[in-house]
């Protein structure tokens, strides 16, 4: 439960994870990113990148409301 003085936890999760919750490609997550419409990776390691769930998340509810809004 979150209380005004905790954050919920937050969670990394790798691409083929972010691929399977968004339902595009790898190369679609890529693509979308650099253009600026994708959460951003973090690099973790010299050849290990993850994403925030929360910000997936967030992409995803995002998509959602713009479906609807149409």
């Amino acid at each position: 439960m979150e209380t005004p003085l905790t954050k919920p936890p937050q969670r990394f999760i790798k691409i083929e994870e972010v691929s399977r919750l968004t339902a595009l490609s790898e190369s679609q997550v890529y693509r979308q990113m650099k253009a600026g419409k994708f959460p951003e990776n973090i690099s973790i390691g010299v050849n290990s990148k993850v994403w925030l769930e929360s910000e997936v998340q967030e992409w995803i509810d995002a998509k959602i409301q713009q479906h609807r809004n149409q």
